[in-house]
């Protein structure tokens, strides 16, 4: 079975390390537009230049006025 996710936008949070970041890739890998957010947001740009097509953003999911702007 293949999993094509090609045309789709995918937001993965926490994805500075960890889960977030490894979910992160396998959605890319599958042809997903990611969108990297995490508090760290030099650390998701970092991680996001190695995805392609994938971005950054800053975001802390404990304060409703960070998730708001995104």
């Amino acid at each position: 079975m293949t999993f094509d996710l090609t045309g789709r936008r995918a937001l993965v949070t926490g994805a500075s390390s960890g889960l977030g970041l490894h979910f992160a890739g396998l959605l890319a890998g599958v042809g997903a537009e990611v969108v990297l957010a995490a508090r760290r947001l030099e650390t998701v740009e970092a991680e996001a230049a190695k995805l392609s097509g994938a971005r950054a953003a800053k975001l802390d999911v404990t304060d409703p006025a960070s998730v708001a702007a995104l």
